[in-house]
């Protein structure tokens, strides 16, 4: 699919602007047992980390694409496999926890299956068309949450309290170095574009550095926002949360003007969800495709899909799915981002002569 490419720039857009979703909804709690009130520096922590699993999982698919690759033997398609039904898992909680948050913001109104199916079309939606229009699309909801985003932290400042974040001496700094681990876990949910890197179109030689820049850049923002959550309601409070950042948004307002905006913010950060789906969905669809290739990427995406939201709907009740998303999700990623891309690295590293034209590549899945 020559025509349907996306830039390097379009693809960080995408890891960002769903990554937001988990981000919003675990961190700083999955930090702040290690961190204590240095959780908001977690990020900052997570910043190696991120960025060996990208460089990792980019050479892994440099040239011919990470689902080629691993398509090319039966070792490599049983990892494949994992990697599909570990996709699954997290589109079925994205879909749950999408529909769990738009019900609680209605209060009263609607019901859990109707918000759920609703997101669900829209992922289905998004994840049978093309890439490059979704791609584009996710730059615009980027654009769109971090401006809502920015408005929700920047009328909270005047709530903030110093010595609630302040100050960190020398031996809260190891404590935080631990926590790089849940945060790290939590970016994780971006190792999908891992399988879309063939997709980029002429990479460019600075691939690299501005890849360094999108995390480096993007972690410094969380660390940001994640200071005014803790300096606005406190380490604690936080912890003791759901969702501390929709928890802020409820308490923002400007006089004469709006009072209220958690709804808004909450509708807005569906973007997230349904970017963070389609990239799972584009994902599936590359897979399923080397693992199997007489089925139509559109209808490995449908597939996916419904059984995504019959799972939502029938296996993950509310407090199975915080709980999963907080513990199990969180080191499935570490693993799956960072210790098999590993591992397959010195496999193909060396014993099977890693070389840039793709090894284990070629055009019927065969070794080269």
């Amino acid at each position: 699919m020559e025509e349907d490419k996306i830039s390097r720039t379009q693809l960080a857009a995408l890891v960002w602007a769903g990554t937001l979703a988990p981000a919003a909804e675990l961190l700083p709690a999955v930090t702040l047992p290690q961190a204590g009130k240095g959780a908001w520096l977690a990020p900052v922590a997570a910043i190696p980390l991120v960025l060996a699993a990208g460089w990792l999982l980019s050479r892994l698919g440099e040239g011919c694409g990470l689902a080629r690759r691993l398509g090319s033997s039966w070792a490599g398609k049983a990892v494949l496999l994992i990697y599909i039904v570990w996709g699954e898992l997290l589109l079925t909680l994205r879909l749950r926890l999408c529909a769990r948050r738009l019900l609680s913001s209605g209060q009263r109104d609607g019901a859990l299956w109707f918000f759920l199916l609703a997101v669900a079309g829209l992922a289905l939606w998004i994840g049978r068309g093309r890439l490059a229009a979704f791609a584009r699309a996710g730059q615009i909801f980027l654009a769109i949450l971090l401006t809502a985003g920015g408005v929700v932290l920047l009328l909270s400042l005047t709530q903030i309290r110093l010595e609630r974040v302040l100050p960190l001496w020398t031996g809260d700094l190891v404590p935080v170095l631990r926590s790089a681990l849940p945060a790290a876990g939590t970016l994780g949910w971006g190792l999908w574009a891992a399988f879309l890197t063939d997709r980029v179109k002429s990479p460019e030689r600075d691939g690299g550095r501005r890849w360094t820049f999108w995390v480096v850049g993007g972690c410094l923002l969380l660390a940001l926002s994640q200071f005014v959550i803790l300096g606005s309601l406190g380490a604690t409070l936080a912890g003791q949360l759901d969702s501390p950042f929709f928890t802020l948004a409820k308490s923002v307002g400007v006089e004469g003007a709006f009072q209220r905006v958690e709804s808004v913010i909450t509708a807005l950060w569906t973007l997230a969800d349904l970017t963070m789906a389609g990239l799972i969905l584009f994902s599936l669809r590359a897979m399923a495709a080397r693992l199997c290739s007489k089925v139509k990427e559109t209808h490995s995406a449908a597939a996916g899909l419904i059984l995504a939201a019959a799972l939502a709907l029938t296996a993950f009740p509310e407090e199975t799915a915080l709980r999963w998303s907080r513990d199990t999700v969180l080191w499935g990623n570490l693993i799956l981002g960072l210790v098999v891309p590993f591992l397959l690295a010195l496999l193909f590293g060396v014993w099977g002569g890693w070389r840039r034209n793709g090894i284990f590549c070629d055009e019927k899945g065969g070794k080269t």
